[in-house]
């Protein structure tokens, strides 16, 4: 059994979907769009984008990536989570990672109330 329970998502056709029929959460710095599925083996799909417009530098929009992917490699709650999520920085200059971590947070909370 995979240990990991988190996937890139790297499909036009679901990255589609998604946006056509997901729901939206904003948080300061990170806007997330997000279907919930209720497979019977939870899995947790993510495709996160760092606009070049935002971000110029290429090493800063890695470095956020990196960050964002780190949350949701090392939680644990993360196992329980079902859906595919979006995650889009929405900030006009890269920040720490408490701060990103802090809207990704509250996102799991609102919407899958772990």
């Amino acid at each position: 059994m995979n240990s990991k329970k988190v996937k890139m998502i790297s499909s036009k056709k679901e990255i589609k979907i998604i946006l056509e029929k997901g729901e939206f959460f904003s948080g300061k710095y990170l806007k997330f769009i997000y279907i919930k599925e209720f497979n019977l083996v939870p899995q947790l799909k993510l495709l996160i984008s760092v606009p070049k417009k935002k971000i110029k530098l290429a090493v800063d929009r890695n470095s956020i990536k990196r960050k964002i992917k780190a949350f949701y490699f090392r939680k644990k709650e993360i196992q329980k989570i079902n859906g595919n999520v979006i995650i889009i920085y929405n900030y006009l200059k890269p920040v720490k990672y408490i701060k990103l971590e802090q809207d990704m947070l509250s996102f799991q909370k609102k919407v899958f109330n772990t």
